[in-house]
């Protein structure tokens, strides 16, 4: 239920970027599906491949997919200028997700399975929207843009055997891992920053981008242990994710694909983030301090900004996750990313914040979520990595550079102030380590200035929204990744007079145990028997 009903929030944002556009409508709800998607892998009776199924195949095209990918099939559709990963250029050979050995020609059941499911982290749809039919006559008129569909052989399919998970072939995965030197892409804890993924981005300028394996939401082609022994095996067509079907034996293959699932988790997410009551006297600033595992982490996916210019079509950040605790006079969060490079320059730098609506909603309405509007304005917290003046162009942040926090307010995109000194009371500490960032935001909970200022109160649904921006990407201003309206709740604390009545209940419900023993015992043995 939380799944769906956030797929339906992420959705309503885009809906309402896209203005009824119904090209950009259709693409960024594509892009919002990615969300939750499973990969199918039933596929149903193949339809006969004839001249009238791919001459209706060109109708289904040309209807449904042209504009991403291209009346001629070369990934250069209108809509293609928008998009990271650009659409599949059907005229080559660059399908990624196949059941074939690498560099082959995928099946019509891979074909179909794709088309079905769409494929995660792009903007492909999952199209089981059309009939089965429909599906397939537009995979055979997509064969026709590429002539090794007519001249090559049909493609072996690599055979799939079985190897169970263990804690021992968890192990020999890990260990295969590093002398596959799989983290000199990926990196050591599998956060898709290894050494050579940010040379290819940052050096080379290169769109190659390896995997986070820690996201098991964002695998291209799904991520069932089945899904992922197949990736290991087949590779990813014209990308630097080789085919380890020659390199490594089946069941070694196998025992990587039990690692790899190791690493991946499901998107932890809800609506409402849980701030939890914390007994001692000072919130902890430190991101890496201990006692942040007492508060429940939830994870909110995040899409690119898209309602005004500069708008962000090819977003990097998606998602945020949050932590939150507070106590009688503060409330303070943590938030965390994945950032496979810690690169600044003095206008694009690695950024996050937080909006709050200035005063808690009394009815259903809330500010516009893309930084309020003129009839209603929001609160917002802050935190830039550091730029230090005079270390030329671009720089690497400091992993213990506590960045810079300040505090505005804002209503509409090109109506933000920045509070003054005097009101400027969020303070903040960011630390990156290991491909994330991590980054406190503090204030008290009540504050002077209760025009600018969110003033927190217990057990009240308080809106709150996120953004944040990638240095590394030329993220500025309007281009950022964001979210719609979640919501912060102040758990309310425990009356200590809860605990008496539980003491005083289990005392008198071991009282009345002992009279009834006591009772029973009354009786000779002679006496129950008769």
């Amino acid at each position: 239920m939380r799944k769906a009903l956030n797929k339906v929030l992420i959705s309503f944002v885009f809906v309402g970027i896209c203005g009824g556009t119904f090209w950009k409508h259709d693409e960024v709800l594509a892009q919002s599906s990615n969300l939750f998607r499973t990969y199918k892998r039933d596929v149903p009776q193949k339809l006969a491949k004839t001249p009238e199924s791919v001459s209706e195949g060109k109708k289904v095209y040309e209807k449904r997919c042209w504009y991403c990918h291209g009346i001629e099939g070369k990934g250069d559709g209108p809509a293609s200028v928008t998009m990271f990963p650009k659409p599949r250029n059907f005229t080559r050979n660059e399908y990624k997700v196949r059941s074939t050995a690498f560099g082959s020609l995928p099946t019509d059941e891979d074909l179909f399975r794709i088309i079905t499911s769409g494929i995660e982290g792009t903007a492909m749809p999952f199209w089981n929207t059309i009939s089965e039919t429909e599906r397939w006559q537009v995979l055979y008129y997509v064969s026709t843009f590429n002539d090794q569909f007519k001249y090559d052989q049909p493609a072996k399919v690599v055979a799939v055997g079985s190897v169970p998970s263990t804690p021992e072939s968890i192990k020999r995965g890990q260990e295969l891992f590093r002398e596959m030197k799989c983290f000199e892409c990926h990196g050591e804890d599998a956060r898709g920053n290894g050494p050579l993924t940010v040379a290819l981005q940052t050096e080379w300028d290169m769109p190659y981008r390896a995997r986070d394996l820690t996201k098991g939401w964002s695998f291209k082609g799904g991520n069932t242990i089945e899904d992922i022994y197949r990736t290991v095996s087949t590779g990813f067509n014209e990308t630097p994710m080789g085919s380890y079907l020659e390199k490594l034996s089946d069941e070694d293959r196998w025992h990587v694909a039990h690692y790899v699932k190791s690493l991946a988790k499901d998107m932890a997410s809800d609506v409402v983030v849980k701030v939890k009551l914390f007994e001692g006297e000072q919130l902890p600033m430190e991101p890496l301090d201990e006692h942040w595992s007492m508060a429940t982490a939830i994870e909110i996916p995040l899409a690119g900004q898209i309602l005004v210019s500069p708008r962000l079509w090819t977003p990097y950040i998606d998602a945020i996750m949050v932590r939150a605790l507070y106590n009688n006079d503060e409330i303070a969060f943590l938030l965390e990313w994945d950032d496979s490079t810690n690169r600044q320059e003095e206008i694009f730098r690695d950024a996050v914040s937080l909006q709050f609506p200035n005063k808690i909603p009394e009815s259903l309405k809330k500010p516009y979520f893309a930084m309020g509007d003129s009839s209603s304005s929001v609160n917002l917290w802050s935190w830039k990595a550091h730029w230090r003046e005079g270390f030329g162009a671009v720089m690497e942040a400091s992993e213990t550079d506590p960045g810079v926090v300040s505090e505005l307010n804002a209503k509409g995109f090109k109506n933000i102030t920045v509070q003054p000194p005097e009101s400027q009371n969020v303070t903040g500490k960011g630390i990156y380590q290991n491909g994330r960032w991590k980054i406190v935001l503090k204030r008290a909970l009540n504050t002077e200035d209760v025009k600018g200022d969110i003033q927190f109160e217990v057990g009240k649904l308080i809106p709150v929204a996120f953004a944040i921006w990638d240095g590394s990407n030329n993220d500025v201003g309007g281009q950022k990744s964001v979210s719609s309206w979640y919501y912060v709740s102040l758990e309310k604390p425990v009356p200590k007079t809860v605990y008496a009545y539980v003491l005083v209940a289990i005392i008198m419900g071991a009282s009345v145990e002992m009279w009834f023993i006591a009772r029973l015992r009354r009786f000779p043995p002679e006496l129950e028997e008769k």
